[in-house]
């Protein structure tokens, strides 16, 4: 016997528990296939020939009685076809518009304007389309070119039998030397210390110095007289570069400013202070009122209104015109003059043009010296420029044992090979030491010895400041 499910009565006051005890499944499923058949159609209102297939081929055909359809027919068939990536944009829904007499916006540019037909005219009559198409033509042409020419069969005709090319002398084992091997696989399985490898190219800066800088003759032990001579004067010309050079950078700097004593500073800047305040009785350069008379005089006396006569205007008048006078008669002489000197201008113009050519042509084969000879930027550092080596007469011995090395070799030979560019140039850093301030921290701990201590430390540092002022 089955037992009857006895009915619950629950509130039913809010919409929550309407939701959580009212059974509303067969309502959802009746609304699921509304909405599957609006989206598919009806059965009863669709057309037979969307609900059945009539079989009008008769046998069924195989893949193999098929003829598969090459890659341009294939392409020509699908044309039609709606492209997968428009697929999303087309409604999936068979539901119909509820607007019926909804207007149609166009695409951008799917209508021509007025404005673009006159501009696609303007470009035909230019030739604008022309040109686009006999570059495409060409690009074309190229590629097929290209294309055809990396299909060609790599074929060797001056393959020397009893040489070194044959595969035996290339590392090729016995077993593969075959001719239905090609000569890719038989190169792949050579050892590869014996493979062929490509040759690397050519550096993009080509050192066209020595390996090693030569130095100068007159450096040696024992110079003859001439090449240290010549040393002694490239050494000379040097340092005259250098002092010039020091004394170009002082008198562009320091030497722009004059030099004032402490003293004239002092009135300077006193003078410039009490600008525009009232100055001191002074009786050597002021006179005394009893020396001057007693009458008034005013710092800006009243200016009187007086009139020209006519004579006095007549003159200005004569005086003003006489001025443009001869203001004209100079430009029309100076143009006279100018008309005179064109030959002599053009004479000179030719000239410079010719010195300036030579002086561009100059620059230009320097340059290329330059750049050819030039040490290859690595990084943002200059190179050092080689300093020359001189031994002074007196120092010069003769011999080997009693000579006296003037240079660094590590330092020497670690310049070289940056201005080489074996290596990238280098700064000197020179970390800066910190000066620490001591201080004295007093505590409960602290005995009156520390303190003693500290204090003739103090004084001990005072005392050296002092002696080393004292001596200098």
């Amino acid at each position: 016997m089955s037992s009857i499910k006895k009915k619950k009565h629950v509130s039913k006051k809010n919409k929550k528990a309407w939701r959580k005890y009212c059974d509303i499944t067969d309502v959802e499923e009746f609304l699921e296939d509304q909405r599957l058949e609006e989206r598919l159609g009806k059965f009863d209102v669709k057309p037979d020939s969307e609900l059945f297939v009539v079989d009008t081929g008769g046998e069924i055909k195989t893949e193999e009685d098929v003829k598969p359809l090459s890659a341009k027919l294939l392409k020509r068939a699908n044309l039609p076809a709606t492209p997968k990536c428009y697929e999303v944009l087309l409604p999936s829904s068979k539901v119909p518009d509820p607007n019926a007499k909804r207007n149609i916006v166009k695409q951008i540019g799917s209508k021509p304007t007025a404005l673009s037909k006159l501009t696609e005219k303007r470009r035909f009559e230019k030739g604008v389309y022309q040109k686009k198409i006999e570059l495409a033509r060409k690009n074309r042409r190229i590629a097929l070119d290209k294309k055809r020419k990396n299909k060609q069969i790599k074929q060797n005709f001056g393959l020397d039998l009893w040489g070194n090319d044959l595969p035996e002398a290339k590392g090729i084992p016995e077993t593969l030397v075959d001719e239905f091997i090609p000569p890719e696989a038989q190169i792949h399985n050579v050892l590869p210390e014996q493979r062929l490898r490509p040759k690397p190219p050519l550096s993009k800066t080509l050192m066209t110095r020595t390996a090693v800088e030569r130095p100068h003759p007159g450096v040696s032990y024992n110079p003859s007289f001439q090449e240290h001579q010549e040393l002694l004067q490239e050494v000379v010309n040097h340092e005259k570069k250098m002092m010039k050079k020091e004394a170009h950078l002082l008198r562009v700097t320091n030497g722009m400013f004059r030099k004032v004593t402490p003293q004239e500073k002092e009135n300077q800047w006193k003078e410039e202070m009490t600008m525009g305040l009232p100055q001191p009785h002074n009786p050597a350069t002021n006179p005394s009122d009893s020396e001057t008379d007693n009458e008034y005089k005013a710092i800006n006396p009243p200016v009187k209104n007086k009139k020209k006569d006519h004579k006095a205007r007549r003159k200005q008048r004569e005086r003003i015109e006489e001025r443009e006078r001869l203001k004209r008669e100079k430009i029309n002489k100076k143009k006279i003059t100018d008309i005179y000197k064109l030959r002599k201008l053009e004479t000179l113009i030719t000239k410079k043009e010719k010195r300036d050519a030579l002086t561009r042509s100059k620059r230009a084969v320097k340059k290329a010296v330059t750049a050819e000879t030039a040490v290859p930027k690595i990084n943002a550092h200059k190179t050092p420029l080689k300093e020359p080596d001189f031994v002074s007469p007196e120092q010069l011995s003769g011999d080997l044992r009693k000579i006296n090395s003037t240079t660094n070799l590590l330092r020497d030979r670690f310049e070289s090979l940056q201005r080489r560019g074996a290596l990238a140039a280098s700064k000197v850093m020179m970390k800066k030491k910190r000066k620490l301030k001591a201080y004295f921290k007093a505590g409960h701990k602290v005995t009156e010895n520390d303190i003693q201590r500290y204090v003739d430390k103090k004084a001990g540092k005072v005392s050296k400041k002092k002696t080393k002022l004292l001596k200098a």
